[in-house]
């Protein structure tokens, strides 16, 4: 067994699989799948027939973590989760009443603080008996938690995009500003939606480093005609693009 883990990025309509040298969070090799499955049942076949496909994985790895992905998520004060429970903070959220088994939660104790979010069944069920060491997180949870490894006294913007909605996270002076998500379409929408938070802050004109992160190419793509975006309107002086990067790297700092 190398010191490689087995990043796994999924949503209902795509998975994105890389092994990640977890020294130097190198990706030695990645893949990616788009999911249009309708039911539990044709979700669970399709993946089983992507993991079979994918002969270049190893037998075994040291680590393995997926991160799930949807928007359907909040987080919370940790006092307010001692006070209620998962389901019932969801649905105030969200307005539904959600089968109790489809609500999970993670705690982010660094941040006193508990991501609340839906999780089908069949993504439990599959990546469990497939890797039944696996490390099941929401992806805004696995984002936060590895980059409060990183340092976080300067004025930090993230933006991670995913295949429907952005992340937009604000970090500075060892705290948790802003966290929201925003759904999006094009580059345009992006912008709009940073521009927004930024103004809303009252920091559009001050320091800071802004940072992006993808999935695949697709979303690569979308991230690269945000700074283009940027670049061109220059709507702000003083915060300055330092990275472009795959998310699934940060996957190695969860665990």
């Amino acid at each position: 067994m190398s010191n490689t883990q087995l990043a796994i990025h999924i949503s209902r309509t795509s998975v994105h699989v890389a092994e990640v040298l977890r020294s130097n969070q190198e990706i030695i090799q990645e893949h990616h799948f788009e999911l249009l499955e309708s039911s539990p049942t044709a979700y669970n076949i399709k993946l089983k027939s992507i993991f079979e496909s994918l002969t270049t994985l190893k037998e075994e790895y040291l680590e393995y973590t997926v991160a799930w992905s949807t928007s359907k998520q909040t987080l919370v004060p940790l006092s307010v989760f001692n006070e209620s429970s998962a389901k019932s903070i969801h649905q105030l959220m969200f307005g539904e009443s959600a089968d109790e088994k489809t609500i999970d939660f993670n705690r982010l104790m660094e941040l006193n603080m508990v991501s609340i979010f839906e999780i089908p069944d069949w993504v439990k069920s599959f990546f469990i008996i497939k890797f039944p060491q696996v490390v099941i997180k929401h992806e805004q949870a696995i984002t936060l938690r590895a980059l409060f490894q990183m340092g976080t006294f300067k004025r930090k913007i993230t933006v991670s995009f995913n295949d429907e909605y952005v992340n937009i996270l604000i970090i500075q002076k060892n705290e948790l500003i802003f966290c929201n998500v925003f759904e999006y379409q094009t580059a345009e929408d992006v912008l709009y939606h940073l521009l927004f938070v930024l103004e809303q802050q009252g920091i559009t004109h001050e320091e800071g480093d802004l940072n992006f992160y993808f999935t695949d190419d697709k979303t690569q793509l979308a991230a690269k005609q945000t700074i283009d975006l940027i670049d061109k309107i220059n709507p702000f002086k003083n915060i300055k693009t330092s990275t472009i990067d795959s998310i699934l790297k940060l996957q190695t700092l969860c665990v």
